[in-house]
């Protein structure tokens, strides 16, 4: 959008004047005389034959882009009915340097036909505006109607012309009222206004203006190209200049800059980004491009003229509220310098400013703590004064250097080169001092509470927490946070999912109690203890009991067996059992565990449900889907009532409900049960959060049960690659994402996609789980079936006899996988012709199915079903009928 201007004419120089209207412009301290145009020095305001009609300037000569806002312009400003004519006014405003003039003068140079008049007005300031109103008074036929010279007579000649006449007021920064005092009187006209500040709205209607954002990536490539004046148009070429106007995030003004320093030999393009990230300062501030897009500033000179006029309210002792403004202003904006430049909330100074007010802060250096006392309007009588933090983002909008997300949110944003400027402009000194102030903000907005609104805005915070980070290492400051402070944050990434993050976070917060307060301090055990359960969320089984073993004991000792901290300990420990596949001793301890919760804490105190829950569920990994359904739905009904509909908790029981129903072959109420708590998940732990990839894995596994398969794959994909990108390409529940998408393949007929997807999985889950665990042996059963589904029933039968001698080892000889193993192993040997084999093992199976499963469950109408087809090869068609017959009562009762 913006480029470079091609030159400067010099004194007494002929230019051309396009034809079809009459152009003026008075800027800074130049006038141009319209048609034969010389250029003089302006040398005497106060006498009418000294003052010349000024010529607005031309637009760019590589001006890109822009279509659909010139398209905007060009429609807003078309020629009216004659019986409908009445005045026309329309606002561009955004930031410093994003191409509003250039946009502006490409509008008017395309429109110039559509004008009699068009009257080009510096609006930079109440003194520019005035002496380019003068100027028109020297107009051949502003003369010939007999005016005097004054700003005045200017704007009554404008309002007296019959014929079209367009008024532009050009950087009209200032307040509303100092452009609407020169707004020509009447309805005729058009008004065409550019500005940093959106309430110049007041003066067009706020329906009459639109916020320049920054150019596509398409065009700002373009510009690029044309501004560094490059020639090769290789690939390589476009992909590093592509990597440069997304560094620079599409700002024109920034981008012409990196082409005049490219084409003036300062740097090549494939050299650019690197200048950039070590001399950042530099490139953006260098005298050399202050004439890139015809504009007199750099990028950052631009920003700091904004800066230095809220730098210069705040200095104005005379003016109490809007120095009190001008400040909150300049807090806000260095505060924001240090959390990431998206998603700023306002929520997270409130709740610090609650949260401060309670606490101590005089161990605070003297400028960090006027500073947090000053923007958190910290005191006796006044803890959040949500007046003066408005009053600041009123200052800062005003000067388009920070956004408004939504007008009820809360909610703003920064553009990330200006982002970056409001830090660099700082000195060390400052940039610490903020640096802590914007630290203490966001540990202090966290909270404790699970409620849904509190995770919606912890995940916020995440990106803030990062930055902050990030910055502090970048500054070199050796102790970033404190122990605490690691807790805090830590607890924000627990909260999203981010085991990793949380990870690393806990392992420092361990090694600083160890060496503040020694292993056997009970926070010191909540550390390790914490740790430990983030190594089980991140499928490090090995690694979580080891050190959760050690926890426990030290927890036994140091506070005693039926302490709460040593129940949740147990608790975990008995999760781990679970996740191993030990379900017998995760079982035991469990209902220890459940009974001792029950009596030190009470049947309904959160502990003790999440103790009934972790039962529940090894009940269902056993096969006992009774047990876990009972025990599953009494949770779920004392989540509600004691958490909340919408807790995580909540959710999480009544996830594994579903689940329990899908194992229980009541597909429908499954499917209902997982789609709203997915549903729900969605809404409070965000779409990637770990707990929902599991919900909406469940829902994809039901689909397939229910053979609704295209279905199935499609979300099972999304699963599997959101996985991957959350949780890693060998943690459990992604081996466990591909398995499940493996078996939909297998079930639609694509055996080899599905084979290839089984031996990979297999591999893995030796290696990470080991060779014996129940979702190694799900995934060798799994891989045995396709085989046998391909004809290859000798690698089938031999794999499955492995898996069932190991699935009785391990799970017991009466465990529906180990029920499904027999099943699998009679079809195969049914496929080879073994009919009495397969015979004798499918009645054994229907058998046992009936017994744990129930005569209706799906699994044993399968059973039924391989058996009729038994008898059918071998003739006993009689019997087939019978069973078939059978099979289809029950079917119908099923349904009914």
């Amino acid at each position: 959008m913006f480029t470079r201007a091609l030159g400067v004419t010099g004194e007494g120089t002929v230019l051309n004047v396009m034809q079809g209207a009459h152009n003026f412009v008075l800027r800074d301290s130049t006038f141009y005389v319209a048609r034969n145009i010389e250029v003089h020095e302006h040398t005497s305001r106060g006498q009418d034959d000294t003052l010349f009609v000024p010529r607005r300037p031309n637009s760019s000569a590589i001006f890109t882009g822009r279509k659909d806002i010139l398209k905007k312009l060009k429609d807003h400003f078309a020629p009216a009915d004659q019986d409908n004519k009445h005045r026309k006014a329309f606002l561009l405003f955004g930031m410093g340097g994003i191409g509003k003039t250039q946009i502006c003068l490409k509008f008017v140079e395309e429109v110039a036909d559509r004008f009699t008049y068009i009257f080009w007005i510096d609006a930079s300031s109440e003194e520019t505006i005035g002496l380019g109103l003068k100027g028109l008074c020297s107009h051949a036929d502003a003369k010939a109607a007999g005016i005097s010279v004054s700003s005045k007579s200017a704007l009554i000649w404008i309002a007296s012309l019959q014929s079209e006449w367009l008024l532009v007021f050009d950087n009209a920064d200032g307040a509303p009222e100092v452009v609407e005092k020169f707004v020509p009187s009447g309805s005729n006209g058009n008004i065409l206004i550019t500005s940093r500040n959106r309430s110049l709205g007041w003066v067009t209607s706020y329906d009459n203006c639109l916020e320049i954002d920054q150019m596509t990536e398409e065009d700002a490539l373009f510009l690029l190209l044309k501004a560094s004046h490059l020639t090769e148009q290789s690939e390589r070429v476009h992909s590093i200049a592509q990597q440069i106007v997304n560094e620079l995030c599409c700002l024109p003004l920034a981008i012409d800059q990196a082409g005049a320093s490219i084409e003036a030999g300062l740097c090549r393009i494939d050299s650019y980004l690197d200048h950039l990230s070590q001399h950042r300062n530099k490139l953006m501030n260098h005298p050399s491009f202050r004439g890139a897009s015809q504009y007199n500033r750099t990028v950052y000179e631009t920003w700091d003229l904004s800066f230095n006029e809220i730098e210069s309210r705040a200095n104005k002792k005379s003016e109490g509220h809007g120095r009190a403004a001008a400040q909150a202003a300049i807090l806000i904006l260095e505060t924001a310098a240090f959390l990431h430049h998206e998603n700023i909330l306002e929520a997270a100074f409130r709740k610090a400013a609650m949260k401060f007010s309670k606490g101590h802060y005089s161990r605070l250096e003297r400028k960090v703590k006027t500073c947090i006392t000053q923007s958190l309007q910290l005191g006796e009588d006044q803890s959040w004064n949500h007046l003066f933090f408005h009053e600041g983002i009123r200052v800062l909008m005003s000067f388009s250097l920070i956004k408004q997300s939504s007008a009820l949110s809360g909610i703003y944003a920064i553009h990330p080169l200006m982002h970056e400027w409001s830090r660099n402009r700082m000195s060390m000194s400052q940039k610490k001092c903020m640096m802590q102030v914007s630290k203490l903000i966001l540990v202090n907005c966290i909270t404790k509470e699970k409620t849904a609104e509190n995770i919606e805005f912890h995940r916020l915070l995440v990106p803030h927490i990062k930055t902050n980070y990030q910055l502090q290492e970048e500054n070199g400051l050796k102790k970033k946070f404190d122990d605490d402070e690691y807790y805090w944050f830590s607890s924000v990434f627990q909260d999203n999912g981010m085991w990793k993050d949380a990870e690393y976070l806990q392992y420092q917060i361990a090694r600083m109690r160890i060496k503040k307060w020694g292993e056997k301090d009970p926070l010191t055990l909540a550390s390790r203890g914490n740790l430990a359960v983030t190594y089980l969320r991140q499928g490090k089984y090995k690694e979580a009991e080891n050190l959760l073993l050690k926890v426990t004991e030290l927890y036994k000792k140091v506070v005693g067996p039926e302490h709460p901290d040593t129940l949740t300990s147990f608790n975990n420990l008995a999760l781990i059992y679970s996740k191993q596949g030990k379900y017998k001793e995760a079982g035991e301890l469990q209902l220890k565990v459940l009974d001792l919760c029950k009596k030190v804490l009470g049947p309904e105190y959160p502990d003790t449900l999440l103790s009934m829950n972790n039962l529940a569920l090894t009940y269902s990994e056993q096969g006992k889907y009774n047990e876990a359904e009972e025990l599953q739905v009494k949770v779920l009904d004392i989540d509600k009532n004691v958490l909340g509909p919408e807790h995580p908790s909540t959710l999480t029981s009544m996830n594994n409900l579903a689940l329990t129903y899908s194992m229980q072959g009541k597909y429908k109420e499954a499917a209902e049960l997982q789609l709203k708590a997915l549903d729900l998940r969605k809404k409070v732990q965000g779409p990637e959060h770990p707990d929902t990839l599991t919900s909406m894995n469940n829902f994809a596994a039901t689909y397939s049960k229910q053979g609704k398969y295209d279905e199935a794959e499609k979300l099972q994909l999304k699963v599997l690659d959101l996985r991957k990108k959350a949780l890693g390409p060998q943690h459990p529940e992604t081996l466990l994402s591909m398995n499940n998408l493996a078996l939909t393949y297998s079930e639609q007929g694509k055996y080899d996609e599905a084979k290839e997807l089984q031996v990979k999985v297999l591999d893995l889950d030796k290696n990470v789980l080991g060779p014996e665990h129940p979702s190694t042996l799900t995934s060798m059963n799994n891989l045995a079936l396709t085989y046998s589904m391909q004809g290859k029933y000798k690698e089938a039968g031999g794999m499955q006899l492995k898996v069932l001698d190991l699935r009785k080892k391990v799970l017991g000889s009466e465990h529906p996988d180990t029920l499904a193993s027999m099943n699998n192993l009679a079809f195969t040997y049914s496929k080879q012709g073994k009919y009495d084999e397969a015979e004798e093992m499918q009645l054994k199976v229907l058998d046992l199915r009936k017994k744990v499963l129930g005569t209706e469950h799906p699994n044993t109408l399968a059973s039924m079903s391989h058996l009729a087809t038994i008898y059918a090869n071998q003739g006993k068609h009689n019997k087939a009928e019978e069973l078939q017959m059978e099979i289809h009562t029950t079917q119908q009762t099923t349904h009914e």
